[in-house]
């Protein structure tokens, strides 16, 4: 994997830490961060070492949204490296990683930040972390991040929190389904590892399938063409090495050894 400079990787376990690491700007997202963590994305979908991926932020922020400087930079920049289309790119990339993202969210989340934590399928907050859509107190509107955040957390939530900008605690945060449960950061980094480790040991290409399984099927008419791709897909799953596995090693009561692409 290659080296970044704006987020640190580590790995031990099939458990990946992926860190935001620009502290002294409180995480802000630039450009060089989100292009890094595109290619850790892309990287990370294929490294048989990784199966979980658990999103921090260095620091007292999680993240304090995109970087203000570089945003504003607007038409001086080329079109390939102006913030729309590359915060787009980033959480479209983010929503599509097919292993288990588990965000750890502590002192503040900010704007684009909600984006990164929208896009997980765990997100757990410490009890002092405070959460704020805070576009509209800058002339701006949460657009990139719109899609994903609707997704979690629905349009009448989306709502009240987008036109207010005003900062929730965890507990709010859980109320309206931004976060999934809210405790002390050790509390947070023991269920972190526990919830890991658990998915750590399930068959790894099947996690992968399942989490585009549920993009695709969701929000799609449950009619016979559905139900005919279902059908197939459980079909082909059956003649795999790690469903063949898997099973086997379920019969013979012992723990399946998992075939690594």
């Amino acid at each position: 994997m290659e080296k970044f400079e704006a987020i640190v990787v580590e790995k031990e376990n099939y458990i990946c830490t992926l860190w935001l690491a620009r502290p002294e700007k409180r995480n802000a997202i630039n450009r060089q961060m989100a292009a890094e963590l595109v290619s850790f994305l892309a990287s990370a979908e294929n490294d048989p070492q990784i199966r979980v991926v658990i999103l921090r932020g260095q620091g007292d922020f999680f993240c304090a949204g995109g970087d203000l400087k570089w945003m504003s930079q607007g038409d001086e920049l080329l079109p390939e490296d102006r913030s729309g289309d590359v915060l787009a790119g980033l959480y479209l990339s983010l929503y599509r990683f097919p292993k288990p993202l588990i965000t750890i969210v502590h002192g503040a989340a900010m704007g684009g930040a909600l984006g990164l934590i929208a896009c997980a399928d765990f997100v757990l907050a410490e009890n002092q972390a405070v959460f704020s859509f805070s576009e509209v107190k800058l002339g701006l509107v949460p657009a990139t991040i719109s899609p994903f955040v609707i997704k979690r957390i629905g349009e009448l939530n989306a709502r009240q929190l987008m036109l207010s900008g005003e900062k929730i605690n965890a507990s709010e945060a859980v109320r309206m389904h931004l976060a999934d449960k809210a405790g002390s950061i050790e509390q947070l980094i023991t269920f972190a590892m526990e919830l890991s480790t658990n998915m750590a040991g399930n068959a790894p290409e099947a996690m992968k399938t399942c989490k585009r399984l549920i993009q695709q099927v969701t929000g799609k008419e449950i009619d016979h063409s559905l139900s005919k791709y279902t059908a197939d897909l459980l079909t082909k799953l059956q003649k795999g090495e790690e469903a063949q596995e898997g099973m086997k090693a379920f019969l013979e009561k012992r723990k399946p050894t998992w075939p690594e692409k």
